[in-house]
């Protein structure tokens, strides 16, 4: 069985096929395509995609595994390569939902206060609602909270929004890097990327089985410009391992963020640009220049180059007398 091939399970009954198959093809060139619907009102749908390549269906696995891309989610997607055999169910397609779909999740401020956003409505609000046992009726936002600023609001539905994306930043701010040494760490690479932005997530991928670096890895910013900024800052970087990373946006957000493509556009391969010979400056003190001591000292205390000038012939040689 071809490793172009990937399974892709728990996925919400309300997902349809031209969203679940919308989802795919950002990640690669979908050659084939079967999706099992869930029709009992849960998340056991599942799918079979085939990719142009390995890479591209290694790519879908990094960026569906574990993560909660569709509204209602009640747990993370399970996807791996469809030959990878599964060792145990637990967070698997075959496991029996633990709670009901609902696009309703609980997440922490960093001070340990609750609160909720709906992934569908994308409202985010203090109270619990009534889906998660909380009290019916409660519908106010965070930002018409009383002592709650605007800012501490978009900073929290910033927050749940990535979470609940399984670590994703906004559409448009999701960056590829390719060429990735194999030796480098998951905090290798964070500190790498960290000067251009708040990163969201920075991860390697590796081989599912022998965990080794598949040479590619995904950045999630908290924005598209620092996205941008990464691009502009990354592609066609010397890792003095005699790789040069390629960082590209992410397929099929090109549209949300047109100047990190302008960038990656600049040098599509990744590759460094050719190195100029660097004009001759000083001297070059050979005999053949016919210049004197004094002249090349001159010469070199300016900077110049000089010319060869006009050589006289060396004397003619008297012949030997017989």
């Amino acid at each position: 069985m071809s490793d172009s091939k990937v399974f892709l399970g728990c996925i919400p009954n309300h997902v349809e096929e031209v969203v679940l198959k919308g989802e795919c093809e950002k990640q690669g060139t979908v050659k084939e395509f079967f999706y099992m619907q869930d029709k009992v009102g849960t998340d056991r749908g599942w799918a079979f995609v085939t990719y142009e390549d390995e890479t591209e269906a290694a790519v879908a696995v990094a960026m569906f595994n574990g993560q909660q891309i569709f509204p209602g989610s009640a747990r993370p997607l399970h996807c791996k390569f469809a030959n990878e055999k599964i060792t145990k169910i637990d967070g698997t397609v075959f496991e029996a939902p633990t709670k009901a779909v609902t696009p309703w999740q609980e997440y922490n401020t960093p001070e340990g206060k609750p609160y909720y956003f709906n992934s569908a409505t994308k409202e985010t609000r203090w109270e619990k609602p009534a889906e998660l046992g909380g009290s019916a009726g409660m519908t106010t936002g965070i930002p018409s909270v009383p002592g709650a600023s605007s800012g501490s609001a978009q900073t929290l539905a910033l927050t749940a929004t990535a979470a609940n994306t399984g670590g994703q930043g906004p559409m448009g701010a999701n960056i590829f890097v390719f060429h990735v040494p194999i030796n480098w760490t998951d905090e290798d690479f964070h500190a790498h990327f960290s000067p251009f932005g708040q990163i969201v997530s920075a991860k390697i991928h590796v081989d599912p089985v022998t965990k080794a670096s598949k040479g590619f890895g995904f950045v999630s910013y908290a924005t598209p410009s620092a996205a941008t900024m990464a691009i502009k800052g990354m592609n066609a970087f010397d890792t003095k391992q005699g790789k040069f990373l390629k960082v590209t946006i992410k397929k099929g957000e090109e549209q949300y963020n047109p100047d990190a493509v302008a960038a990656q556009n600049l040098n599509p391969g990744g590759m460094p640009p050719p190195q100029q010979t660097p004009l001759p400056v000083g001297v070059q003190p050979t005999v053949a220049l016919g210049a004197t001591a004094a002249q090349l000292a001159t010469a070199a205390s300016q900077g110049k180059m000089l010319k060869a000038g006009h050589l006289e012939p060396p004397p003619q040689l008297a012949l030997p007398s017989t």
